[in-house]
């Protein structure tokens, strides 16, 4: 229907740089009719307050999100498992709404399989979420796509450090203390390891002398 009507509409309103490029590219660069495409950023009054530094943290991360698949829970929970391999266990708290039921059963057998220490806390009122964000001690957002980000926001005006997804609608509108390339699980790992200063082996070069020492001790051996 928006594609039917665009030539009424003489200018769209978004909220971030990426939805206005991404406007003109479904209207056509080429178009000579094209709209005018602002940005104006908007949200509600944010009552919240950098605490987090303050209390001792509930959790080691928070995802606020629902299961949808955009949200990327399924490559987080792999990174998760990862990391339980390497013998680390963070915490992580999840939102997920009651209708990501198959989503929670995986994460039940795997909380069971792998140790994780992941619990889902289901959705949450709003003015709770607020107060929500001084109980981490860091954001996750491995999401592939937003419109917007609310979250990203609301955690930064909280002081919550950020650990999200290299991509333009996270840059849009926040500072992460680090980030990853969201569609692969030891890339968000090692990015938790790097916020938890857990040191990785670096990798052993060997010149073509050692190389071959080393297989012949293998053979011989």
């Amino acid at each position: 229907m928006s594609r039917v009507f665009r030539y009424r509409v003489a200018e769209y309103i978004v909220q971030t740089p990426s939805m206005q490029r991404d406007v003109l590219q479904w209207y056509g660069a080429r178009d000579s009719a094209q709209p005018a495409v602002r940005v104006l950023p908007f949200v509600e009054a944010l009552h919240t307050s950098p605490e987090h530094n303050v209390r001792t943290p509930d959790w080691d991360f928070v995802y606020l999100a629902d299961g949808e698949a955009h949200k990327n829970h399924r490559t987080l929970f792999a990174a998760w498992q990862l990391l339980a391999q390497d013998g680390l266990h963070p915490s992580l708290a999840l939102t997920l709404s009651p209708r990501d039921r198959a989503l929670k059963r995986e994460l039940d057998v795997l909380v069971v399989e792998s140790g994780l220490r992941i619990k889902d806390l289901g959705q949450m009122p709003h003015e709770k979420v607020l107060s929500f964000y001084a109980t981490a001690r860091a954001m996750i957002f491995p999401s592939t796509s937003e419109s917007f980000g609310l979250p990203l926001i609301e955690a930064t005006h909280a002081g919550l450090p950020i650990l999200a997804s290299e991509l333009d609608y996270v840059r849009d509108v926040c500072r992460p203390v680090q980030t990853f390339d969201p569609t692969s699980a030891i890339s968000i790992a090692r990015a938790v390891k790097r916020f938890l200063e857990v040191s990785e082996p670096e990798l052993q070069l060997r010149s073509p002398h050692d190389f071959l020492n080393e297989l012949l001790s293998d053979t011989t051996g």
